[in-house]
Parts: C-alpha cells; structure tokens; sequence
C-alpha cells in the first residue's frame, strides 16, 4: 500500500486553520467534507513535488528540456504550493493566476504569505481570470493546470487563452476529474460514468449528497476535449494520461488525495485477482480513465 506523505509547506500552524475555515465557509453547505484535511493537502509540498514530476515526466517522454529557468504560467494557482516548489525545488521561473474577489480572497492572502515566507516577489501571482490571461501571445514555455478545468465557468475558452499564451513548441499539461469514469473526488463517491447534469444531480441525491454542488462542476470527459481541441489547429495532442491511469491501477503505486483512500480497498481487491492490467485496458478503451492528464504541444515556428 502506498504511503500517504504530507510535509506541509508553510511553518506557520495558522495557515492550515485559516484556510480550512474558508473552505468550510465557501463549500461547506454543498459537500461534507474534512475540510481540515483538505486545507493540509492544499498545502502539502508532497503533493506539489508529485505534480511537478508528473508534469515533468509526462513533457520528457517527448522531448528532453532542462526545465530550469523556463517560464511557467500555472492557471488556477490556489495558495500557491506548486508554483513556490516549482521556483524553490526546480528552479522554474514559475507564474501563476488565481481570481482574488469573493471565495477565492483567502487564497490569495495565504498565496501572498506564503510567497513571503519564501521570500518570492508578491506579483508572481496574478489576480486574473482563467477566461481572459492579461499576458501577451507567446509568453510560456509551458502552461500547467491541476484540478481546475472543471471549476471554470467556460473551459474552452480557458484553454483557448492558455494555447494563445503559450509559445510556439510549448508544451501545456491540464489534470482534470473525468466524469466518463468511475470516480467523483469532490464528493468522494464512486461515479457512473454520468456528463449530463441533470443525471449527475439526480444520481448525487440518491447517493445522499447535496446535489447543488454540480452546479458548480463542469462535468468533462475526454470526448468534450476532444471536440474543443478539434477546433484548434495549432494544438497537437501528445497524451491522455491512459498511461498513468493504467500505471496507478496495476501498481497501486499512488497517494490518496481528494478521497481516494476511499476507494483502496477495491484497487487492492483487482490487484489480487490480478485483473488489474487488463482492467486497466478495458478502461482505457471506452474512455473511462481517470483523471485526464491532458498533454499538448502548441505547434509553429
């Protein structure tokens, strides 16, 4: 069984209080969650350290890039722990965008703590939407993005304004929750394979949950993207993460963020039977992996 780490990335105790005070207060009428837990793992520098290697790693099966002092805009930046590792650990001169107004405000305030503590320039983080970056075209090396896709108000323009910025032979990595699988991670639930919200919604309630958190998601699968990135000539797709998904499932070699200690038992259970790979397979073919861990390339001169 994989070990759960968590060193966190603050020294100050308060920052885990503060912020698990305002998940509570944004979401804590839509989901039951321990919002304590989830406030270390935003924090957790083992988490960061993990989504650096995935992204590094993922890039490197393509092509072998000294990542030090490229310029990175990570969309979605939260309080900021994978943007202060990417520029501490790795030295990547590492951007990133958060909005700063209603529920996201203490974001930015322990992002700004933060960047202090590390002594990092404050204005690394950019209060911004996802939907219209204020940077001009060309700008990235690379663009990165965890978990957020689904939160945005209109993802294909996101990703539309991240392939403008990003520069010609960069490369772009969005991980994101399919909602064409197994797995629902905000609710901590297992999922069935559900895109269309009034289902989505009537399947959370028989599930005992509050079905208004889906109001709030948008429910992505791998053939939504496909259909945006169609449109988009200069993108070339270079992984879905069906490799990494098949990777996890085999070898149970993953942390268990975001609930998914939840569903341990039954990953142990396939691995023992030893159905897991082609489990995996099967998965893999109907589109039913989990998460996206979509990887482009932004191509000419």
């Amino acid at each position: 069984m994989f070990k759960l780490m968590m060193t966190l990335i603050s020294k100050d105790s308060l920052i885990v209080d503060k912020l698990a005070d305002a998940l509570s207060e944004s979401t804590g009428d839509l989901l039951e969650r321990d919002f304590k837990a989830i406030a270390c793992e935003f924090l957790a520098e083992d988490r960061a350290i993990e989504q650096v290697e995935l992204f590094i790693s993922e890039i490197s099966k393509f092509e072998k890039i000294d990542f030090k002092n490229k310029k990175l805009l990570e969309i979605g930046t939260g309080v900021g722990t994978f943007l202060v590792t990417a520029r501490t650990r790795y030295q990547i001169d590492a951007f990133g965008v958060e909005p700063s107004q209603d529920e996201f405000s203490p974001f930015n305030e322990i992002s700004l703590a933060l960047l202090r503590e590390y002594s990092l320039p404050k204005d690394i983080v950019i209060s911004a939407s996802a939907e219209k970056l204020p940077f001009s075209d060309n700008s990235f090396d690379f663009i990165y993005s965890t978990n957020v896709l689904e939160h945005v108000q209109n993802p294909e323009l996101v990703l539309e304004e991240s392939i403008r910025v990003l520069k010609a032979g960069g490369y772009l990595q969005f991980v994101i929750p399919n909602y064409f699988s197994f797995w629902e991670g905000h609710y901590g639930i297992l999922w069935p394979c559900l895109t269309n919200r009034f289902l989505a919604k009537v399947y959370a309630l028989l599930a005992g949950k509050n079905p208004k958190y889906i109001d709030t998601l948008q429910l992505i699968s791998p053939f939504y993207l496909k259909r945006i990135l169609t449109k988009m000539k200069n993108v070339q797709v270079l992984s879905w993460g069906k490799g990494v998904f098949k990777k996890r499932l085999t070898t149970g070699n993953y942390s268990d963020w975001a609930s998914l200690q939840k569903i341990r038992p039954m990953i142990s259970l396939i691995q023992k039977l030893k159905i897991s790979s082609f489990l995996a397979d099967v998965l893999n073919m109907f589109e039913m992996y989990t998460p996206i861990v979509l990887t482009a390339r932004k191509s000419g001169n």
